[in-house]
Order: C-alpha cells, then structure tokens, then sequence
C-alpha cells in the first residue's frame, strides 16, 4: 500500500467470501477496493468505518426483478438496496403487460435512460424474447450481445398473454446466443398443459385458491426444464432455467450436467425456499406467483440443491406489485392505488408475482445460514459471487478483490427485525411477519454510503449500466462457478 490517504477504510470486521470468512480490513480508493489487509491501521484515510463485530461481505447482485409494476427501477432500486443488495439485472423487453412494446433494442436503449436517471443501484439487463420479436429477433441477438445485453429470456407457457416462445423460435434463439457469446433462460413449465388444466378447472367452477397449485403441478416443470436442457444441448448453447421450485427439478438438472453437452446453471428464489402451498390457501391471489408455491418436501429439497451446488443462484423475482394490482390482474396498467376487488374473485384471474427483494438476503441468512442449511460462503456464493460470473460481470461486481467496485454490505448477525411491509411503492411484502435475525446495517455502492443504520442516505444520478462480458462469463472462459 502507498502512504497516500485512502477515501475509506472499513475496519475489524469479519469478511465473508465464497472461499471463507476470515478477519481483514477493506481499504476503499476512488470507488474501488484498494486492498484487503489483515491491518490497515497505518494507512491513513479520510473516514473509518468500524465494522468490528459485524460481517462484511461483497453486495449482492440480484439477477431476477421485474421494476415494471408500482415499483419501477427508481424504487425497487432503493428497496433492493435495504436489503444488502448493491446491483440489480431487470428483464427487459417487447411485453406488453410490462409496459414496455416495439423494437426490443430501442426498448433497451430507453430503459437504461430512464435507470441511469432514476435507479440507485448499477444495473444490468436481460433480454426478453417473446412472439412479438417474431420479425426482429435474429437481428436482436447479435445487437443485444455488442451493447452489453449477453443473455435472453424466452417464456415456455403464458401463451393466452402473448408470451410463450414456440419450441422452433427457442431452439433458433438457443443457437444464435450461442454464437453470439450470449446465455439462454427460460421460465421453465409447459404452457399448453397449464391452460388445459386451468380450462377443466374453469369449466367445473374450481376457480378457489386449492386449484392453483394443482394448475401448475411438478411434472410441468421437470418435463419443461428436459425440454430446454435438450434444446441447449442440441444446440451446443448455454442455458439458465430461472425460479426452479420443484421437488424432482435437482435431479434432472444433476442428468443433463452428467451428459456434458452444454453448460448448465440454475436460479431458485427466496420464496421457493420458505413458502409453501398454505400462503396461498390463506392469502390467495395475494401468494400468486409461476411457478406455484409448492410443498414443505419442495423447500427442503432446493434448500438441499442450493448446499451441494446443484442451484447457482438464488434470485428474487421481485415484482414490485401493490395488493390491488395482484388482486385484479392489473399489473402495469393497473394504477398503484388501486383499490382491491371485493368478493370472490378467480385465482386465474390474479396479477403474478411476488414481492421479495428487500428481505432476500437477510431471509436467506436467518432461514439458511442461522439454521444451518448453508454455510455464510455459500450464501455469498449463491447471492453475490456466481450471478457476477454468470453475467459476465465478475471480478467487478460481486467480489471483494482488489480492483472490483466498492460494493459492501457490512452485517450485523444480532439485529433483529419482524417483516412488516417493505420500502418502495408496495403495500406489502411477501415475507409478512418473518422474524430474521443477522440484517445490513451499512450498504455501500462504489464506495459511497447507500443505505446507514436503516435510512437511505445515497442519491440517484450515480447508477451504471453494466454492460455484461461475453468473453467473462463462465460458460466463454472456462472460469468456474463455485459449486
């Protein structure tokens, strides 16, 4: 270390890694980490944080959100930032439910004007893919990957919502992301069943809450997830299946990596972790998300999957949805004051998705770390450190090394806090009532104080759009993701 004076030290505290926690100090210089010492006492530095007691660990990178409900960019930005997490990867694209329509590359261009504005956080973006791009997408592919867009979202069901990708138009994507340096995710269940099921359901007036589930059962997911396995592999194309929550999904997953033909990662989520079937028995609509909430056997085998590796990724799916937007199917065109329907109401009819950003981490860390389902490494692991590589992100983001952003959170593993609400423009949080033990207590993005002892302290203005590294990930480099 030179004897200039560094802009911050953060001193004392336990940093965590995916290679394991030990005692250091993080010295902070324009924006980046300068160095990680066992003592940085005798550098001098304009401010000190003491962190002694507390755990330090890299931000989280949440690869799964949806800002396109009552929370756009510029407040699920600031809620994911309560939460521990320093940058955010919304999808994107040509959905009309979404808000967003017409060319998919312009699409693109607006929404990083607006976040670069707006958000709080540095942002990535994935690419969606639907019919609509039917005439543009081989042109898109390419376009997307040399701005920075490397990965595409296609839909295997939601086909009455205009959103499900036939199998020919998948393939073709697979393979030219392929080519182009890019990774394929798909939401993983098969559409043409589900409308079937919901349909006989429909007709017989089952249309309560115990007829969700059954809607959308296991089997949906396992054959969905071989199908694209089977794609990417006849492709020679990397492949994300997003929000696994099956029971059986692991072992499917452990048979395609077996074969060898095209990597393969996987991304579960919070919810799929500590929910259950009764949330919607309860809570109806309120509990609406795709894949449904399933069963206790379900929770344990993803925690299971998350602990040997067989999942990568736990990310939020965060929706960003006000009760009555969730209640009437409005999503986006549904106003964010809207009041909720009285009566009964079909759960068919109900707006998807969950709110779940703002607690992901610490749900992970009391209902994993805490009860000794992960270690704290495989939390960063699965939170900070693979999304970063998987999207081409890493060593800048996602990482505590020397030269990657300053992007902390400093936790206090004794703070407690009982889930009521959540920051942002929602009026509820998935996670209502949770007791978590172990929350951030100082959130930092480039070295800059975020979010402080529970109030938001950082600005907009400052956010980046990080352009994803084709030739970083991965699946390009043969760099691994920790398992």
């Amino acid at each position: 270390m030179s004897e200039r004076q560094a802009d911050t030290i953060i001193k004392g505290g336990l940093v965590a890694t995916g290679d394991g926690v030990r005692r250091a100090d993080i010295v902070i210089e324009g924006g980046s980490i300068a160095a990680v010492v066992p003592d940085a006492s005798a550098t001098p530095a304009a401010r000190v944080i003491d962190a002694t007691g507390r755990y330090v660990l890299p931000g989280a990178v949440d690869a799964h959100c949806h800002p396109v409900n009552s929370d756009r960019i510029d407040s699920m930005s600031m809620t994911a930032a309560f939460g521990g997490i320093t940058t955010v990867i919304p999808f994107m694209g040509n959905v009309r439910a979404w808000g967003w329509t017409g060319d998919t590359v312009d699409i693109m261009h607006r929404f990083i004007d607006e976040a670069e504005r707006t958000s709080y956080l540095d942002f990535a973006i994935h690419g969606v893919f639907t019919p609509a791009d039917k005439e543009t997408y081989r042109r898109s592919v390419g376009e997307l990957v040399r701005m920075g867009v490397t990965s595409f979202k296609m839909f295997m069901a939601y086909s009455r919502r205009g959103m499900m990708t036939p199998d020919d138009m998948l393939l073709d994507i697979m393979s030219l992301a392929a080519y182009d340096g890019g990774l394929a995710q798909v939401h993983a269940e098969t559409g043409c069943c589900i409308d079937f099921l919901i349909d006989r359901f429909t007709e017989a007036g089952q249309t309560s809450p115990d007829f969700f589930g059954p809607s959308q059962p296991n089997m949906l997911e396992v054959e969905a997830l071989t199908r694209a396995a089977t794609f990417s592999a006849v492709a020679g194309a990397p492949l994300y299946p997003v929000h696994l929550s099956a029971r059986e999904t692991p072992a499917a997953l452990r048979h395609f990596r077996e074969m060898d033909k095209a990597p393969l990662y996987a991304e579960t989520c919070p919810h799929y972790l500590t929910l259950t079937n009764e949330e919607i028995l309860t809570k109806g609509a309120l509990a609406k998300c795709g894949p449904p909430l399933r069963e206790e056997e379900d929770t344990e085998a993803m925690w299971q999957a998350v602990a040997d590796g067989t999942i990568n990724v736990i990310a939020s799916d965060s929706c960003g949805l006000a009760s009555g937007q969730k209640l009437t199917g409005g999503m986006s065109e549904q106003s964010p004051g809207a009041s909720v329907l009285e009566g009964p109401v079909s759960i068919f009819e109900g707006s998807f998705g969950l709110n779940t950003i703002e607690f992901m981490v610490p749900v992970v860390w009391t209902r994993g770390v805490n009860a000794g389902r992960i270690t704290l490494p495989r939390l960063v692991q699965t939170l900070c450190e693979n999304p970063a590589k998987i999207f081409g992100l890493w060593p800048r983001k996602g990482a505590l090394l020397p030269g990657s952003d300053a992007d902390v959170a400093i936790w206090d593993p004794a703070k407690t806090h009982v889930v009521d609400k959540q920051h942002g423009n929602t009026d509820f949080s998935s996670f209502e009532g949770f007791e978590l033990l172990g929350m951030p207590e100082v959130v930092m993005q480039r070295g800059e104080v975020v979010v402080q002892h529970g109030t938001l302290v950082g600005g907009q203005g400052r956010a980046r759009f990080l352009k994803g590294d084709a030739n970083a990930a991965p699946y390009a480099q043969g760099g691994p993701v920790v398992v």
